[in-house]
């Protein structure tokens, strides 16, 4: 999946790919078809015009309203695995902020809009890229609601230094989003499964394509350092907690600041985002 084109990448066959590493007898005939049914339908209504502002406004409505999907208040962390993979939310209508991101852009890269991810502190939202938009940025925790750059530093205390060096709130490529996804998914062999060396070997290989995700430089420097705590040997226990801290430290060379606690993504559901002024 790492070695796959950009032009050629489709976001939701590759989340599909993972999620039935997770879930064996997952049934991705009958959720793609789902899938692919859903998108006609948010098509039939988002593609009416050929204009960025209404096709987001209309996919909002369609997502949001008309199907109902809202953020999982139960897990505001995103800690439960179906909240990991955005079939998730075609089955719940509910969601994180990692699979709500990756949804929407799944839909809107099926419609041919040039929808992206961007990365932020332990958050994915979206951004439209195309010069006759003003109000690019779309929060699919909010709604799908428009929030400047600018909130997102003052509201997550993302520092000058991530944004000079592109950890966080740059447009991705699909192909780092789709690196950022592989990443995630080794959480699921690092918490379910205890399987450190291969969550270590798939955080590896992701982030040769995403070297910027500091976010997951972070996660691989946390397995070391709980492998580290299952180590008999002092001298293997050492190497681990070594290992941990160099990983950790370049996160935060990255500009990683402190983790989001789980009260931001109340507050941010209690005034979610408007499209623009009026809306």
């Amino acid at each position: 999946m790492l070695a796959i084109p950009e032009k050629d990448i489709d976001i939701w066959s590759v989340a599909m790919t993972l999620a039935q590493d997770a879930y064996p007898d997952l049934d991705k005939t009958k959720l793609n078809r789902e899938f692919e049914s859903f998108v006609s339908r948010a098509g039939a209504l988002a593609k009416a015009r050929d204009d960025p502002d209404f096709h987001v406004r209309a996919l909002n409505t369609f997502i949001y309203k008309k199907w109902g999907i809202a953020y999982d208040t139960s897990d505001y962390m995103g800690r439960k695995l179906i909240n990991r993979y955005p079939h998730g939310v075609l089955t719940t209508r509910k969601g994180s902020c990692a699979n709500l991101a990756t949804f929407y852009i799944s839909v809107a890269q099926r419609l041919g809009f040039p929808v992206y991810a961007v990365a932020a502190p332990q958050h994915y939202f979206a951004r439209y890229v195309d010069p006759r938009l003003f109000f690019q940025n779309i929060e699919p925790t909010g709604r799908g609601g428009y929030s400047p750059d600018a909130q997102y530093v003052r509201d997550m205390e993302i520092s000058p230094l991530a944004i000079e060096k592109g950890t966080f709130l740059r447009t991705m490529t699909h192909q780092e989003l789709v690196a950022d996804m592989i990443a995630d998914h080794a959480g699921h062999y690092a918490v379910e499964l205890k399987d450190y060396p291969t969550a270590i070997a798939i955080l590896d290989r992701a982030l040769a394509r995403d070297p910027r995700a500091a976010d997951y430089w972070y996660f691989m420097g946390q397995i070391y350092k709980f492998w580290g705590f299952q180590e008999v040997m002092r001298e293997v226990r050492e190497i681990k907690f070594t290992r941990a801290f160099v990983f950790m430290q370049k996160a935060l060379r990255m500009g990683k600041g402190k983790p989001l606690e789980e009260g931001y993504w109340k507050e941010l559901q209690k005034k979610p985002a408007k499209r623009g002024p009026g809306v």
